[in-house]
């Protein structure tokens, strides 16, 4: 994607929050030279922004915001730390959760993905349109199974046939466990949404698994200068 694309998707995210009254971190709106200082916690746990094309180019249809807000250390392969870890001149304790802000368009879509490692996500509507989710059972890393879903929705059990979806309204959390494969999408036409992830830790280099296609990552083309910090382009000082 192009920076001012990147750019231009954060700044409607911002605005929906602001127009929806949800809160976000006072930096999330910061350029990236004020986290130069004062901003080790941010760096080291990868807090921050993050635009996801999943290598479609299509970001309209195809696509979410990401604002991490709460997240692990990881190692070198990025599974995330089960002891605490003293880094710089700070005491990071073990983190079993982590939670992130989704912020989703009208007409835009996740692809159908699942995990194995996070064994439980919980994904709440906090303002806007309403979610679908599409559900089904993966058999493994390409094939979806065919048996029924059970999912419950703010504690209430819903059972659907495979690849049947179940609408989540502002206000309404779905539980995701492991292997339970979804598609996420917001209707055209209508507002856009905000929805907030927490969920237990998991590799995030590893464990997000699409049956129908592999995304990928290319180089973010510099149109402009960055207004905003992404969570993968934090620079840490003697790193």
């Amino acid at each position: 994607m192009k920076r001012s694309e990147i750019d231009s998707a954060i700044e409607r995210a911002i605005s929906n929050a602001k127009n929806y009254g949800v809160a976000l971190p006072a930096w999330a709106d910061w350029h990236p030279k004020q986290f130069e200082v004062n901003a080790d916690g941010i760096r080291h746990q990868k807090l921050g922004w993050k635009v996801v094309d999943f290598g479609m180019g299509d970001f309209e249809h195809c696509g979410l915001v990401i604002l991490a807000l709460c997240s692990s250390l990881v190692d070198e392969h990025g599974e995330p730390l089960s002891k605490p870890a003293h880094v710089g001149n700070y005491d990071y304790p073990v983190t079993s959760f982590s939670r992130k802000y989704l912020f989703v368009q009208a007409g835009q879509t996740e692809p159908h993905h699942f995990h194995r490692q996070k064994a439980r996500k919980e994904v709440s509507v906090i303002a806007g349109a309403a979610v679908r989710f599409e559900l089904a059972w993966a058999e493994n890393d390409t094939t979806l199974s065919s048996r029924d879903v059970d999912v419950a929705v703010d504690g209430i059990w819903y059972h659907l046939a495979a690849n049947e979806s179940v609408m989540v309204n502002p206000g309404g959390t779905i539980t995701l466990p492991s292997n339970l494969s979804h598609i996420i999408s917001v209707a055209e036409g209508g507002p856009d949404t905000i929805m907030m992830e927490t969920s237990t830790t998991n590799n995030d280099q590893s464990d997000n698994i699409f049956p129908f296609m592999t995304p990928t990552s290319t180089p973010v083309v510099n149109d402009t200068v960055a207004r905003y910090q992404l969570l993968d382009e934090h620079i840490v000082p003697g790193d």
